[in-house]
């Protein structure tokens, strides 16, 4: 069986995924030829890598115009429409889904073999008032029949480069179903969406709307679109896929965290690090930056290293030369080796990190980690979370650095201490005023994504700033040259420039087109803990004392004043009238 298959790829980062690595060493077996056609601006290193692992024959790259459809058109140009007569199948399909989730040489067979099926897809709408019947385009294979037919060229080679999407809907998706049907072919999908119960449906289109159904009726892709639009439900498709197929699901979750914010919270319960064993051979230059402020906390660290099983050079940094010599006097005590600098404390733990920015460059993975201590309260807070900081991110290192052969890996950030559970430290509103410092930074990065930090609620972030990262997911950090009148003097203030480098971290790895992993906290603590925190009632009467600074300054003030009453005013009206008339 000679088959062609025509894959249109589009990334707004112009990057190739993870998954369409995947997709396509599924696929390729199957085909005789493989024209792989990007509507991106694919690097040459991917370009080279698709076609070192055999994933295509041809490439072309185009401007995103006309959208798949005029990929496809162009795809088959490309191979010449007399030429195409000259294969037994030809499916057109995009990288809008994940998968396969099953073995989709079984697919080909069975319709293959069904003399009544000229061409086939995965799911199809029914017919509206704005549409007929329809094979929903985002795979389509045809058979050689069609192949041959008249109604099949003209439809293809008539495709215009439309620059409306919906246009493209009307006139090509919509209407290839009907022309083949009209010129006496016959169809069928995987799923036949027609014969299903949509009554409880905004729209009968399964394949967004319902991705239980897709699963349940075993076709094998499924839309980024309905992982994105499904969120609700997204933590248990993840877990039906993983019990049903062999499907990697990580795939999903490095895509998903790729196109839209990494910290979605079906996204965060998939982000916990995974134990892994440390290469035999491991050739990556490591380095490990400890801030030393208080000195009695040392030999701490430096025995809590000593579970290392990797080789590293260790940077530490402190604010006086006394302090200096001190710590090479604790690290003869130990048999340790470091190179020791004097940054001065401030910036705390952060600016000191960023001054070593000409050593660390050199290095693969990176470990940052300080001598934490809370003044107002050290051993309910400061030490409890250290030692939490310390048992997630420094004793589980083997496995962290084991874990960074992933190459989408980019940062390892310790999960949420305890005392933060207990506590309500974190305000939503204290939050919100951290956000104009980080569009600040991140505008003075110029990173590639755009982000508004104002429209977050919270942030997901390393506390407390342990953290391991490949030195290229943070090198925008670091290309800042902070300098120490950059920060404000101690006592720190709140909402400082430190805040919110703390909350950028994981987000600046994002924009460098990394991942990150969450080292689990090995305290055990109940969510019933976060339940009884976070949904305190308060005090339903009204409160004679406004912060509106949490409320929108002056603007939130006029509102409060007349807006309010306002309103209350109108409830007594409208209950009033509704008594009235009952």
């Amino acid at each position: 069986m000679k088959r062609l298959l025509l894959y249109v790829h589009f990334n707004k980062y112009n990057r190739v995924s993870s998954h369409v690595y995947y997709q396509l060493t599924q696929m390729r077996p199957l085909f005789s030829k493989v024209v792989f056609i990007t509507n991106s601006s694919v690097s040459a290193s991917d370009q080279e890598k698709l076609r070192n692992q055999n994933l295509m024959d041809d490439f072309i790259q185009r401007e995103n115009i006309g959208f798949d459809f005029a990929a496809w058109r162009d795809g088959m140009n490309h191979v010449g429409f007399d030429n195409l007569k000259d294969y037994d199948v030809l499916t057109v399909m995009n990288d809008t889904c994940f998968g396969p989730l099953w073995d989709i040489k079984d697919y080909y067979l069975n319709y293959e073999k069904q003399e009544t099926v000229d061409f086939w897809g995965l799911t199809n709408n029914r017919q509206t008032k704005q549409f007929k019947e329809h094979i929903q385009s985002y795979f389509i294979t045809f058979k050689h029949a069609v192949l041959q037919s008249a109604a099949f060229h003209d439809f293809w080679s008539g495709i215009q480069n439309y620059t409306d999407v919906q246009q493209v809907i009307n006139d090509y998706e919509t209407q290839v179903t009907t022309t083949l049907l009209a010129a006496g072919f016959h169809y069928q999908t995987v799923f036949d969406t027609t014969k299903e119960d949509a009554s409880h449906m905004l729209h009968a289109d399964f394949s967004y709307y319902h991705p239980t159904a897709i699963l349940a009726h075993k076709v094998p892709f499924i839309k980024v679109k309905a992982i994105d639009a499904n969120q609700h439900i997204t933590p248990y498709l993840l877990d039906e896929i993983e019990r049903i197929s062999a499907y990697p699901i990580d795939l999903i979750v490095s895509h998903m965290s790729e196109i839209n914010y990494p910290d979605f919270k079906y996204l965060l319960g998939r982000k916990y690090l995974k134990s892994a064993d440390l290469p035999q051979s491991l050739q990556k230059k490591i380095a490990v930056h400890l801030h030393v402020f208080y000195l009695d906390l040392l030999p701490e660290f430096l025995s809590a290293f000593e579970q290392f099983h990797f080789d590293y050079d260790l940077f530490i940094t402190t604010d006086s030369k006394a302090k200096q010599k001190e710590i090479q006097t604790v690290l003869a005590d130990h048999s340790k080796k470091a190179e020791v600098f004097v940054t001065g404390n401030i910036g705390r733990d952060v600016l000191p990190l960023l001054k070593l920015k000409n050593e660390l460059e050199a290095y693969d993975y990176i470990g940052h980690f300080h001598t934490k201590k809370s003044k107002e309260a050290d051993f309910w807070a400061g030490e409890s979370w250290r030692k939490e900081l310390i048992a997630m991110l420094v004793e589980p290192a083997d496995s962290i650095i084991a874990n960074f052969g992933n190459d989408k890996l980019g940062l390892v950030i310790a999960d949420i201490p305890t005392f933060f559970r207990y506590n309500k430290i974190v305000d939503a509103w204290n939050e919100h005023l951290i956000a104009p410092e980080m569009n600040k930074l991140w505008q003075q990065m110029q990173l590639e994504k755009a982000i508004d930090f104002n429209r977050f609620h919270t942030f997901v972030m390393s506390y407390g700033t342990f953290v391991w990262f490949k030195y290229d997911a943070l090198a925008p950090l670091f290309n800042l040259d902070l300098q120490d009148e950059d920060v404000p003097a101690e006592p720190l203030p709140q909402n400082s420039i430190l805040h919110a480098i703390e909350r950028l971290i994981v987000y600046i790895a994002w924009s460098q087109h990394y991942d990150f992993r969450i080292s689990q906290n090995p305290v055990t603590l109940t969510p019933f803990v976060d339940n009884k925190l976070y949904n305190e009632r308060g005090s339903s009467a009204p409160h004679t004392y406004i912060d509106f600074t949490y409320m929108g300054g002056i603007k939130g003030a006029f509102k409060y004043i007349f807006i309010g009453p306002a309103r209350a005013v109108k409830y007594i009206i409208t209950r009033s009238l509704e008594k009235l008339r009952s």
